[in-house]
């Protein structure tokens, strides 16, 4: 037997406990067992086990809280989109997406504008910082500082709905997401016009301009489907 390739062992690892959670060895809600615990389980290093979780969390299947570890979630949303696997997405699939977004994240900028609070602000704030930081290095994705600015203005609408169907997206966001970003990878003067628009976002929301904040965030969205070639705005 051949031995696996070390670039494979991540995603080895993640289909095992994508399978383990599937079938309800891990439950929902359960925690999972520690970087090191698995690595020992699998015999491997915390290298393709931190990659492997990461995937399980980007595709909706666990939920890390920092310095709590990672926990099962539910998984009805990541199932109702499954088809939407990275590498597979259609361009209208993509479009039909940030069509959405669009109907649901220029309202949530609005009210985000109004309703926030100054903890709200500041988690806005810090994935901001977090974005500008990997806006530095070209050559990052940015995946998690991206979505986690979009997911803290949903979250500080304190509309619960808005919350919910924001959450039931996850899966399908973050892979969209992923695959427009890697069209920026390189691109520096391109990055650096995304973290604009994501600071106008920022300031609008932050002087409770409700009208700039729709208006920043429909920019952001607009130029991300024009971007991409939606022939439909």
């Amino acid at each position: 037997m051949k031995p696996f390739k070390k670039e494979k062992l991540s995603d080895i690892i993640f289909s095992q406990l994508e399978n383990m959670i599937k079938t309800g060895e891990y439950a929902e809600g359960q925690k999972l067992p520690s970087e090191n615990e698995l690595a020992k389980y699998f015999d491997v290093s915390r290298v393709p086990i931190r990659e492997a979780i990461s995937k399980l969390v980007s595709v909706g299947y666990v939920e890390s809280m920092q310095g709590k570890g990672s926990y099962v979630k539910r998984l009805d949303a990541a199932d109702e989109f499954k088809e939407y696997t990275y590498g597979e997405f259609t361009k209208k699939e993509l479009f039909d997406l940030l069509e959405m977004r669009a109907l649901l994240e220029v309202e949530a900028a609005g009210y985000s504008a109004v309703r926030h609070t100054q903890e709200a602000l500041s988690k806005i704030e810090q994935a901001l910082k977090d974005f500008e930081e990997i806006t530095s290095n070209e050559y990052s994705i940015g995946l998690k500082a991206d979505y986690n600015f979009h997911q803290a203005i949903i979250q500080s609408t304190e509309n619960n709905y808005m919350i919910q169907t924001f959450q039931n997206l996850e899966r399908v966001h973050r892979n969209a997401l992923e695959y427009s970003l890697k069209l920026n990878v390189g691109k520096p003067r391109k990055r650096e016009e995304v973290y604009s628009e994501h600071e106008r976002i920022y300031l609008a929301i932050k002087s409770q301009n409700a009208a700039e904040a729709k208006e920043a965030m429909y920019l952001h969205l607009t130029n991300m489907r024009r971007k991409l070639g939606d022939d439909r705005i």
